[in-house]
């Protein structure tokens, strides 16, 4: 497989679109599993305010002030970041954008990788490789992106005997840092979310979902990734498949939407690549806020 090297200069290029108000402050705010637990040193009381903590309410203070305030601790504000990218054949095929699935998913990681590293955090991937885990080591810096991204790029359309959930599973047991981790996934992903393992990482940990958005089934061009070839007319152009088509992506967006809601995730879609920035910056205020799954579950 040839390699794209231009992948640095072109994260840097989209990035560099933005302003240092919408990227360099992506992070900022409390993440919930990063600032919870009771062995913190206390370090000031703040007003309750929409998702705080309701363990954290100091109800003695709250009632000499007349408004209910919460506790607020010292703790370390570097980040660890966990980037789990799903991989298979699957990533053959086009986003409904019309992007290349891989290359979406590469340019995903990348930039957000990239974004997280210039706010101080240090970040991490992690992926399905044949019969094991590929984890890495957390650190922050270009070259340490550069490298990871190249060697996903060598994985990412390679099917493995182990799934994303396997890798999920081992991050839990062998990582013992808190992480905000970031799931890089497609609609496949999405359906074989399982409400018990969602449950048990966000115990710990925040969790963010990506959905990389397949192409449509039913349409002008459509080409079979399996048997490697265009769709036939009549069935690409049936309008009860199509409709049928429809009916089921929305099933498993609003199934994956409730137990995200239902586990405290984030969850957002992105099908081109000018998305991605502006995508995850709404995916982070959103879950900030208490507002999680996808809020426009529609197709």
């Amino acid at each position: 497989m040839q390699l794209d090297y231009e992948y640095l200069s072109r994260i840097r290029r989209a990035v560099s679109l933005y302003t240092n108000r919408k990227t360099s402050n992506i992070l900022d705010g409390d993440f919930h599993s990063i600032h919870r637990g009771r062995s913190m040193e206390f370090d000031d009381l703040k007003t309750y305010t929409f998702g705080d903590d309701v363990h954290d309410i100091d109800w003695k203070s709250s009632s000499r002030m007349g408004d209910i305030l919460v506790r607020r601790y010292m703790t370390d504000r570097r980040h660890n970041v966990m980037f789990v990218c799903d991989c298979g054949s699957k990533m053959l095929g086009d986003s409904r954008g019309g992007d290349a699935k891989r290359e979406l998913a590469l340019m995903t990681f990348g930039t957000i990788a990239y974004i997280t590293g210039r706010n101080g955090a240090d970040y991490a991937l992690a992926y399905p490789d044949g019969n094991k885990s590929m984890i890495s080591l957390f650190r922050s810096g270009p070259e340490h992106m550069e490298k990871l991204l190249y060697d996903l790029e060598k994985k990412i359309t390679l099917d493995h005997e182990i799934s994303v959930s396997d890798v999920l599973g081992e991050i839990m047991s062998t990582v013992h840092k808190r992480m905000i981790i970031f799931l890089i996934t497609d609609m496949d992903g999405l359906n074989k979310l399982d409400g018990n393992m969602l449950r048990g990482i966000t115990a710990d940990h925040d969790l963010m979902i990506i959905n990389i958005e397949d192409s449509m089934l039913t349409g002008d061009i459509t080409y079979d990734t399996d048997l490697s070839l265009y769709e036939k007319f009549f069935f690409s152009h049936n309008k009860r498949l199509h409709q049928e088509e429809l009916r089921i992506r929305q099933e498993i967006l609003q199934n994956a939407s409730e137990l995200c809601k239902q586990n405290k995730v984030g969850l957002t879609c992105i099908s081109t690549e000018s998305q991605i920035i502006d995508a995850t910056i709404d995916l982070l205020e959103r879950y900030r806020h208490g507002y999680y799954g996808f809020i426009t579950a529609t197709l």
